[in-house]
């Protein structure tokens, strides 16, 4: 199976639909093994969150396989529980590699398990595991039915919420202001089900703790770990609250609970980023 296969087979009947769903165009499906190529990308700092939002895609694409299923109705692979690690310091090369695959845990909870490496040395760069949550579709329109809203969105905008970082009295704790999501930037996650998706929420956070560091030392992400508790709206305003440790000397550990101003919890996320002096 090939991409071309996918577009025609699988992504018309999975919840994600275009601009949303992201993959590359040289994808294999060799068994249940999936394998493809992507180049040319800048995944430092937030931008990371660009990877694990292609390698999201690829996983729902391998799981819809999986299932096999005949009844050409839509199917929703939401993510529960996510964890990227990098486990190479080298320079990100120009191309990489993508290979790994899903499997079914049950017929309504799937993982995908997907490593980047370097296309020349083979090296892993980066190890990505997401479970997932499958929901048919009548289930989605009955847990999600206060989401619906079936207004036309014409455009897509790239560009996410500002955020704000708010300090405290405790050097080790501060919140994170992050406007509201627009039906806009999230067209496509899900088709008349507006949801703020988790990579876009990190993105945020991640963009806003990498300004808080400032440019004295680099900083590179080490690992990172999101759990969603609950779908999160467009159109309300998100207050993060963050802690903040060094626990070794070239290591900061991020705690980030994603809240709403009204104290509502929609899921943690745990990042580890690697530090080194300038010279």
């Amino acid at each position: 199976m090939t991409t071309t296969d996918i577009k025609n087979s699988i992504i018309p009947y999975i919840g994600e639909t275009a601009p949303y769903i992201s993959i590359p165009e040289n994808i294999i499906f060799n068994g249940h093994t999936i394998e493809t190529e992507i180049s040319d990308k800048d995944f430092n700092n937030e931008n990371l969150t660009h990877l694990l939002k292609t390698l999201a895609s690829l996983g729902s694409c391998s799981l819809y396989k999986l299932l096999n299923d005949s009844s050409k109705e839509k199917i929703y692979f939401l993510g529960e529980k996510l964890r990227v690690r990098k486990l190479s310091y080298r320079p990100i090369p120009d191309t990489l590699t993508i290979t790994g695959g899903s499997y079914l845990e049950s017929p309504r909870k799937g993982k995908s398990c997907l490593n980047t490496k370097d296309k020349q040395s083979g090296e892993t760069l980066y190890s990505f595991e997401l479970d997932y949550y499958i929901i048919n579709q009548d289930s989605f329109k009955l847990f999600y039915q206060d989401f619906f809203n079936d207004t036309p969105i014409e455009n897509y905008d790239e560009k996410l919420p500002e955020g704000n970082i708010n300090k405290t009295e405790d050097p080790h704790q501060y919140t994170i202001s992050i406007m509201p999501f627009t039906p806009n930037q999230c067209k496509g996650h899900f088709e008349n089900y507006p949801i703020v998706p988790f990579v876009f929420i990190a993105n945020c956070i991640l963009r806003e703790i990498f300004n808080f560091l400032g440019t004295m030392s680099s900083y590179e992400i080490d690992s990172l770990e999101g759990y969603a508790s609950k779908a999160m709206p467009i159109g309300t305003e998100f207050l993060v609250e963050v802690f903040q440790q060094r626990f070794l000397k070239n290591l900061i550990y991020f705690k980030c609970e994603i809240k709403d101003t009204s104290g509502n919890s929609y899921g943690v996320i745990i990042i580890n980023i690697k530090s080194e002096t300038q010279k």
